[in-house]
């Protein structure tokens, strides 16, 4: 492997070994604030990674923002620390020790030294050891560290953070330019964030507000840079590496990085690739570059399938240049003259790129070769704004006086918040008031636009008064949000990612209390209307819902038995709780919450809420449905009954929960069709799966929450449940095609085109829940319905 670089380098990387003990890490950009709209001049890549981002073993770094820094330090030679434990980053450093330090970073940032050390006339740095003083005069022989008179170095002085920016200045105009790194020839600084600076020395006023523009230095605080101030030996690591980042410095062997940590998708579902830029970079022992050296590139969307067992490539990587996969071929590109190659990628799934390189003819073995990797991971590009409210999900109206949050984010088609910045929006509001003698009558009408900030986001906040003492008004805005840049391919939807609809009266409201339409059904706007009141709450509009704490109790008859609860809520329109209300629950399983004895209680006045547990004492794996309804009075501070009968909320979709009671899975050699998934908990490797095996309706089969679970035919005693555990030790087959136990999860969760689970069946071979053994877990979809006959 060493001998293409022997025939193509310099006799030093006979000791090199070729670039050994290589790292594959995502930089750190090497910018002071990436954040920060000011920092103009970033550089794209840094000096910190692979081999440089290793750590250094200080045990009086870890955790400080500096850690990384003084690691990179180490590892280019240039700030040892004070032992082999210990950096002491908290120490100022002096003149003479920063001579040191810059004139160990000259090397790898192409800085050329003096061949012999000038003799400047210091008459102070006599004391010093020799490396001290050839650095004190090389560094002043170069302008890049001056003395402080014509005869005086003074050596012992304490650096200050003024004079710190002019030398990595000066460092950095004679320093060569990396890939991605600021010509700082052209730097011309159009911020002047620093308030403490104007009095500053002019050499230092100008220099301070270069090395921000560069990423360098991001100050004390946003406005303060304290020129005066001592450098310590972390913010010197933290200076210098930054540095480093603009130069050629890159660590020794072969590194990869890439201009950005993670790639986003494009286009109408945002799942078009983006292309991505690599930089691959070659140094010897020296820090120096290697050139004309080939590197073989190939990639993976799948790393764990990339490779057969004796550790070539298998069929799950993907060439990327060469004339050949995994093998170093003439065709392959080569490091040009600063040692560096850089090459761009379609990124369109998270991908894994590896880097490498040896004699011709080479074949890569991932088990012996040393390669460079790093992974890019692919996120979904915006395709949505999502507007939604603060309010809770059944209040469909405010009492004036209340603020009401409004909130636009940018979104991928998975409902995932997409940081895309400056997508503007134009913002028209109309206020309206209304009493029971008149009819609505605009009283307010603005527009203005605004654009998502740097974590794609707009926040809106509206707060009414009662423009009426009478109790009878009613106040609404409305909200038209629309996408000033139709070219794109974002859409707005409501909160749940959801088509909005159309609008089919111009103050119409829906029963949510908020509108969340198009429109005049214009697919680019939004309508939203958001009402203020000051009428009773109606016990007609009143919210009931039951809850549970948990899905699902592992089936025992230890004890007590198993034991669950499930809490009944009752909530009026303006989202406020209603206390008082009888609540009566109710169970299909005899041996579950039927067994209780008292199953009825009044909603606590300061949360609407009421909450029964109980046990359930059996190992039999079982389903049991609770019931509650809520039986309200005829009270005139609820509602004027006019000798209406009590009023019976909740008989409905959310008035009855399922609680499954699992027991342990027993091993299945032979797919069930009746075995369907339930419970799908990734985050405790769970996975709870029903067994159907009574003479139950045909809708009941497919979706038994949606039958009448009090069926007859279909006792408690006709369908059961079962809970499997599994881990990495396991088997995975979705379909017929094994997978690992990440892309496993990751079909659990997959959806069809109705949002239903895409997998919903499971089958179990040689289940044993003990983590030496090795189960077999197999998810399938549901057999298609028969096509009709005619």
């Amino acid at each position: 492997m060493t001998g293409l670089l022997e025939r193509k380098c310099l006799a030093v990387l006979a000791v090199l070994g070729l670039i050994a003990a290589l790292l594959a890490v995502n930089p750190r950009q090497a910018t002071a604030d990436a954040d920060n709209p000011d920092v103009d001049n970033p550089a794209e890549y840094s000096a910190c990674v692979g081999a440089a981002a290793a750590d250094a073993g200080f045990e009086d770094t870890e955790g400080i923002s500096g850690e990384d820094a003084i690691n990179c330090l180490a590892h280019y030679g240039i700030a040892q620390g004070r032992t082999e434990t210990m950096f002491s980053p908290r120490e100022t450093i002096s003149r003479w020790q920063m001579a040191l330090f810059l004139s160990r970073a000259a090397g790898p940032a192409g800085v050329i030294l003096p061949a012999s050390p000038p003799d400047n006339g210091f008459t102070d740095i006599g004391a010093l050891s020799e490396d001290a003083q050839a650095a004190a005069n090389n560094l002043a022989s170069l302008g890049i560290m001056v003395g402080t008179s014509a005869t005086t170095f003074s050596p012992n002085t304490s650096v200050t953070r003024g004079s710190m920016a002019i030398m990595l200045d000066a460092f950095l105009s004679k320093a060569a330019r990396g890939e991605g790194g600021a010509d700082t020839t052209k730097l011309s600084p159009d911020d002047n964030v620093f308030t403490d600076i104007t009095n500053a020395p002019r050499n230092e006023y100008i220099a301070i507000r270069r090395v921000y523009e560069l990423g360098i230095t991001k100050g004390v605080t946003e406005t303060l840079y304290r020129p005066t101030q001592a450098v310590t030996r972390e913010q010197m690591a933290l200076f210098i590496s930054r540095t480093l980042a603009h130069t050629v410095a890159r660590p020794a062997g072969l590194s990869i990085q890439a201009e950005q940590d993670t790639a986003t998708g494009s286009g109408t579902d945002g799942t078009d690739g983006e292309e991505i830029t690599f930089i691959i970079s070659a140094r010897n022992d020296e820090f120096q570059a290697l050139t004309d050296v080939p590197v073989d590139v190939f990639t993976s969307t799948d790393p764990d399938t990339a490779f057969k067992e004796d550790g070539t490539c298998d069929t799950g990587t993907t060439i990327r240049g060469g004339a050949a996969k995994c093998e170093v071929d003439r065709n392959d590109e080569r490091t040009g003259g600063e040692g560096d190659l850089v090459i761009s990628v379609s990124i369109d799934a998270d991908t894994t790129i590896w880097a490498w390189t040896g004699d011709v003819e080479d074949k890569y073995d991932n088990d012996e070769t040393t390669s460079a990797m790093l992974e890019i991971p692919f996120q979904k590009g915006a395709t949505k704004l999502l507007v939604s409210h603060d309010l809770d999900d059944d209040q469909t109206k405010m009492k004036f006086g209340r603020t009401v949050k409004v909130t636009i984010q940018v979104a991928d088609e998975d409902n995932n918040p997409v940081a895309k910045e400056d997508v503007e929006l134009t913002i028209s509001q109309t206020i309206r008031a209304a009493a029971a003698t008149e009819g609505a009558r605009p009283e307010n009408s603005s527009s203005n636009s605004q654009k998502t900030d740097a974590s794609g986001k707009i926040e809106l906040s509206f707060t009414q008064n009662d423009p009426s003492t009478s109790d009878d008004t009613d106040a609404t805005v409305v909200l038209v949000i629309t996408d000033r840049d139709t070219t794109d391919d974002i859409v707005l939807k409501d909160g749940e990612g959801e088509d909005p609809g159309a609008v089919e009266e111009p103050d119409a409201l829906s029963n949510d209390g908020m509108v969340r339409l198009n429109a005049a059904e214009n697919p680019a706007a939004v309508r939203m209307g958001l009402a203020w009141s000051d009428d009773a709450a109606t016990a007609a509009n009143h919210t009931f819902k039951l809850s549970q704490r948990d899905e699902y109790t592992m089936a025992s008859d230890e004890g007590p038995g198993a034991g669950s609860s499930v809490t009944a809520t009752v909530i009026n329109e303006y989202g406020e709780p209603v206390g008082g209300v009888t609540i009566n629950f109710d169970s299909n399983d005899e041996d579950g919450l039927n067994a209780v004895e008292k199953k009825s209680g009044a909603t606590g006045a300061r949360n609407g809420a009421r909450r029964i547990a109980w046990s359930r004492d059996s190992t039999e794996g079982g389903i049991e449905t609770i019931f509650g309804d809520a039986v309200v009075g005829c009270d005139d501070s609820l509602v004027a009954c006019e000798e209406m009968n009590d009023q019976r909320i909740g008989e409905n979709d959310d008035g009855a929960v399922v609680h499954y009671w699992p027991a342990k899975a027993d091993d299945a050699t032979e797919m069930d069709e009746d075995d369907i998934i339930v419970i799908r908990d990734a985050e405790n490797n769970t996975i709870v799966f029903k067994t159907i095996k009574g003479d139950c309706p045909d809708d009941r089969k497919d979706d038994p929450e949606t039958a009448d679970p009090m069926n007859e035919e279909c006792t408690e005693t006709d369908d059961t449940s079962s809970i499997a555990v599994y881990d990495d030790n396991d088997h995975f087959t979705v379909g017929t095609q094994p997978v690992t136990m990440e892309d496993f999860e990751k079909e659990l969760d997959a959806k069809n085109d109705d949002g239903d689970p895409k997998y919903d069946m499971i089958e179990l071979v040689n289940y044993s829940d003990t983590a030496s053994e090795v189960s077999s877990f197999t998810i399938t979809e549901s057999p298609a319905d028969p096509p009709p006959t005619s």
